[in-house]
């Protein structure tokens, strides 16, 4: 049997500071209304601290179980990221899956400084980061265009090259053939001005004979 204060040392102190560090990440994403809230994240900690307590009684097999324990939360990241019109989503909350599982890990090994640290930064990231995101996205529209023209180089070239140079691409560029000619489809994110000097430019080329656009 443990002594009391060794109980208290090795287990109790770790297993409440994950505690902790999980239930703090948790409560930001359901503040932010995200997935893998306030349970997920707070089990993830447990999981991870659990693994390296358990891997020192075994007689110091924290490496070899703390590399194993990065290779699950991997893919338990990769289970909420999803393809969505062609972008990619999720990412965020999968970085703070496998983040946090890695301030689990330094609570297991005893580092509660690296650990304190660690969830200052991921915090700041979430929110101080997200704001600017944030702000920076109110200059950025999401178009939705449909572009008719007969078959032309030019056509396809100026499409190309404003996706080339766009935020990002909301939706990938598809196109379909018909008697009036071609038919292109696609969604990109862009300020005010460059989206209306994208349109601009695609009115200039003659083979043009339709633009339609939904923001």
């Amino acid at each position: 049997m443990m002594e009391i204060s060794v109980v208290i040392h090795n287990l109790i102190l770790p297993l409440s500071a994950a505690f902790v560090c999980g239930l703090v990440l948790g409560l930001d994403r359901e503040l932010a209304h995200k997935p893998a809230g306030l349970r997920t994240q707070v089990l993830i900690t447990l999981g991870s601290t659990i693994f390296v307590v358990a891997g020192q009684m075994l007689g110091n097999e924290s490496a070899r179980i703390s590399a194993n324990v990065i290779t699950g939360l991997g893919f338990l990241g990769a289970g909420v990221v999803m393809r969505h019109q062609g972008t990619v989503r999720g990412m965020t909350t999968a970085s703070l899956i496998w983040v946090n599982g890695s301030l689990g890990l330094a609570i297991g090994l005893q580092e509660y400084e690296l650990a304190g640290i660690g969830v200052v930064l991921v915090l700041v990231s979430l929110r101080v980061l997200g704001w600017v995101e944030k702000l920076m996205e109110s200059k950025c529209h999401i178009v939705h265009y449909s572009v008719q023209s007969s078959e032309s180089e030019r056509v396809l070239r100026v499409i190309n090259d404003a996706l080339q140079h766009c935020h990002f691409q909301e939706k990938p560029l598809t196109f379909t053939k018909s008697a009036e000619g071609i038919n292109y489809r696609f969604a990109f994110c862009n300020s005010p001005n460059r989206h209306q000097a994208f349109i601009e430019k695609l009115r200039e080329i003659p083979e043009t004979t339709a633009i339609e656009i939904e923001s």
